[in-house]
């Protein structure tokens, strides 16, 4: 009987028992290969909105993986930004969902080795597509006492888009109170270390102004490098980190950014413990690449444990997380 199109006849489908692992695995490793945790999953993630980009070198040639040295103590001030969002559909007025929005943002400073709130923001608000409101309804939701936000939905009714515009608005309004507090910081705090997290690339012109700020992207959804380079930069050892490549940045021109392996991946997932660093595009950036790493290195101790992402999320990150998450309650 002929398989189906597409599938080898080299094994029946759905046979991957215990032993039939075992063989896959040794044939990996005789290939040269690496064997994976084989967790099963039932859904294809979605798909990526961005999978590639283009960069350029501005240390050595060739992408290396260079033994940054092991952990170091970190600076003597260094402060940690991080935010949260939460929504809720409420209701609908006819089909126009009525969503209700909450953002936080907060960067905590280390002092004398605890950390402490610097500055906190947050806000509540409803996020509706107000284009679809008679003026009376717009007036009885103001009654309520929260601003109201235009997620600027399309004119067609749609139950479920019309839900993730308004969704995506409330992230839009919190990478906005994040910018705020970052602006803050560099403008009452010079020259102190901010660690941010995710990308700095939307920070704009306040990165001309801040060069102490580095950016820790935990997720690696677009691919900035391609062939050697890219293999070089995904399967780095343990306490190494890439040479510094620049990327470019909507709101900016580049940003400068390496790669740094946080645990070891072998045997785990290709990104297991891979994050990547960015920092503002200033000559002193690829000089201090070995030493911000060294220190970030150190700040996986505590364990960020309990957490899903603990392999990429630094313990002093996880900490303005949940000083958010206790500020928000239940949220109701």
């Amino acid at each position: 009987m002929p398989g189906r199109p597409g599938w080898s006849d080299a094994a029946a489908v759905g046979d991957l028992t215990g032993s039939t692992r075992r063989r896959l695995t040794e044939v990996l490793r005789r290939l040269g290969g690496t064997v994976g945790v084989g967790a099963p999953l039932t859904h294809a993630a979605p798909p990526v909105s961005a999978p590639f980009a283009t960069s350029r070198l501005v240390e050595s040639e060739r992408v290396r993986a260079i033994d940054v040295g092991g952990p170091a103590p970190p600076p003597p001030a260094v402060s940690f930004l991080d935010g949260i969002q939460r929504y809720a559909v409420e209701g609908r007025i006819g089909l126009v969902p009525v969503v209700r929005g909450y953002v936080a943002a907060a960067v905590l400073a280390r002092d004398a080795g605890g950390l402490r709130p610097t500055d906190v923001a947050k806000e509540e608000f409803l996020a509706v597509p107000l284009g679809r409101l008679t003026a009376e309804q717009r007036r009885a939701l103001a009654a309520v006492g929260l601003p109201l936000m235009d997620s600027s939905a399309a004119e067609r009714a749609h139950p479920i888009l019309d839900v993730q515009t308004a969704a995506h608005a409330v992230e839009q309004r919190r990478a906005q109170v994040e910018l705020e507090l970052a602006a803050r910081h560099v403008r009452e705090r010079p020259g102190q270390w901010l660690v941010v997290d995710g990308s700095i690339a939307d920070l704009g012109t306040l990165l001309d102004d801040g060069p102490s700020v580095l950016g820790l992207v935990k997720s690696h959804e677009t691919q900035f490098l391609d062939g050697t380079d890219l293999e070089t930069a995904l399967t780095l050892p343990e306490g190494c980190r890439t040479s510094v490549f620049a990327r470019s940045a909507a709101q900016r021109g580049t940003v400068y950014t390496w790669y740094l392996r946080l645990w070891p991946w072998e045997e785990r997932e290709l990104l297991h413990g891979l994050v990547r660093v960015e920092r503002p595009a200033v000559p002193e950036a690829v000089a201090g690449a070995t030493r911000e790493s060294r220190w970030l290195l150190g700040e996986r101790a505590p364990l960020a444990a309990a957490d899903a992402r603990w392999d990429r999320l630094l313990y002093p990150i996880q900490q303005v997380e949940m000083f958010l998450r206790a500020q928000a309650g239940g949220w109701w």
